[in-house]
C-alpha cells in the first residue's frame, strides 16, 4: 500500500497546520454566529468548544486510516470496497469537494457584491477569479500551500486586532447566566457550528503529499485547536457586543464588528477586510480544486489542467445560476448536511472497514 510521489512535489509536516486552518476558514467566519446563537443563545460558545474537540477525535480518525492506506481516499475506496463500489464512491467525493469550491466561490461573490461593488455582475467578478484560479492550481499543490501560508498570516496579522476596538462597546453581562440552555439546545447549535469545520477532510487527498506524514499529525491537530481558538474568540467577542434579537437578524456580524474599527486615514475600513479575506477563500477554494482535479486524474486518467477548465467553466455557469442569496443559503443547508453525515456517519465507517480490512489481509 506504497505511495509513490515525487519528493520534490512533496511539502513539509509543518505546513499541514496552515493547510488545515485554510481548509476551515471560509466566508462562513463573517456569518456563523448567527446561525449557533438560534438555538442556545448564549451559551453557544460552549458550542464552539464541543464541535471542535469531536473535530480532533475525527482528526484522529483520518489520520489512521491514511497511516494504514498510505494513500488518499481514492486508492483507499478501491482497497475497501473493490473498483465498482470504490469508484462510485470516489464520484461522490469528488462532487463533494467540487461543491464545496462552487459554494465558498460563489458566498465570496456575494459579500463583494453585497459590500464593495453592487452593480458589478456575477459573471465580470468570477470571470476575474476565475484566471487567478487557474493560474495558481495549475502551478501545483507545493503552490498551493504556499497561499496558505500567506492567506493565513496576512489576514490574521491585520484583520483580528480590529476586532478588539469592538470591545469598547463591550457587555459583557449579555454571557450570564452561563449555561442557560438544555442539552438539546446546545446540541442542536453544535450540529450548525460544524458546518464552520467542514473542509478538513481534505487532508484524505493530500496526505500522499506531505514529507514524513506521520510527523504532521500535531500540526494538523494544532491547526484545528488554532481555528477553535479564533472562532471561539470571535464568538465571544460578538456576543458581548449585539444584542441576541439583533444578531439574529444581522447577515454578516463579523464584518459589521470590523466596520467599528475607525482610522484616520481610511474610511471604508470594509473594503479593506473584505480585500484582505480574498486571501483567505482563495486557499480554501484552490486545495478543493486542486482535489478534484487529482481524484479525475487518479479516476479516470484525465489531464489534470483538462479537468481545471471543465471545473473553472462549471463554476462560472453555476455561479450565474445561483443569483439570490436564498439560493446560496439553500446550497449551503444542503452541503451543510451532507457534510455533516459524511464526517460524522462515513469517516467511523471508514475507519472501522479498513482495521477490519487490514486485520484480514494478514
Amino acid at each position: 500500500m506504497q505511495t509513490l510521489t515525487d519528493e520534490r512535489f512533496l511539502v513539509s509536516p509543518f505546513f499541514v497546520f496552515f493547510l488545515i486552518y485554510s481548509n476551515i476558514i471560509g466566508v462562513g467566519i463573517l456569518s456563523f454566529q448567527r446561525d449557533i446563537i438560534k438555538s442556545a443563545g448564549y451559551d453557544a460558545w460552549i458550542s464552539v468548544l464541543l464541535s471542535g474537540i469531536s473535530i480532533h477525535v475525527l482528526v484522529w480518525m483520518i489520520y489512521r486510516i491514511l497511516t494504514i492506506a498510505n494513500n488518499d481516499i481514492i486508492y483507499i475506496h478501491q482497497f475497501c470496497f473493490g473498483k465498482w463500489i470504490g469508484g462510485l464512491l470516489n464520484v461522490f467525493i469528488i462532487i463533494y469537494f467540487f461543491v464545496v469550491g462552487l459554494i465558498v466561490f460563489r458566498a465570496y461573490i456575494d459579500v463583494v457584491q453585497a459590500w464593495m461593488f453592487p452593480l458589478m455582475k456575477t459573471w465580470q467578478i468570477s470571470v476575474i477569479f476565475l484566471f487567478l484560479l487557474y493560474y495558481i492550481v495549475s502551478s501545483g499543490f507545493r503552490v498551493i500551500t504556499g497561499m496558505c501560508f500567506w492567506g493565513t498570516v496576512i489576514p490574521f496579522v491585520f484583520l483580528f486586532p480590529l476586532l478588539v476596538f469592538s470591545l469598547e462597546f463591550a457587555q459583557f453581562n449579555h454571557l450570564l447566566p452561563l449555561f442557560n440552555h438544555s442539552v438539546n439546545e446546545i446540541l442542536g447549535s453544535s450540529k450548525k457550528m460544524v458546518f464552520q469545520f467542514l473542509g478538513f477532510e481534505t487532508l484524505l487527498m493530500f496526505y500522499p503529499f506531505i514529507k514524513n506524514p506521520e510527523k504532521s499529525k500535531k500540526w494538523a491537530h494544532f491547526g484545528v485547536l488554532f481555528t477553535i481558538f479564533l472562532y471561539l474568540s470571535i464568538t465571544i467577542i460578538t456576543f458581548v457586543f449585539f444584542n441576541e434579537e439583533h444578531l439574529k437578524h444581522t447577515i454578516w456580524p463579523t464584518l459589521t464588528l470590523l466596520k467599528i474599527a475607525e482610522m484616520p486615514f481610511i474610511e471604508r475600513v470594509e473594503y479593506i477586510v473584505v480585500s484582505l479575506l480574498f486571501l483567505v477563500v482563495l486557499p480554501h477554494i484552490c486545495q478543493h480544486l486542486w482535489a478534484v482535479c487529482r481524484g479525475l486524474k487518479k479516476l479516470v486518467n484525465i489531464k489534470q489542467r483538462i479537468s481545471l477548465f471543465i471545473c473553472l467553466f462549471l463554476f462560472f455557469l453555476f455561479s450565474n445560476v445561483l443569483e439570490s442569496h436564498k439560493q446560496i443559503e439553500r446550497l449551503v443547508d444542503l452541503y451543510s448536511s451532507v457534510g455533516f453525515y459524511f464526517i460524522y456517519l462515513y469517516v467511523p465507517f471508514l475507519f472501522l472497514t479498513i482495521n477490519i480490512k487490514q486485520k484480514l489481509t494478514k
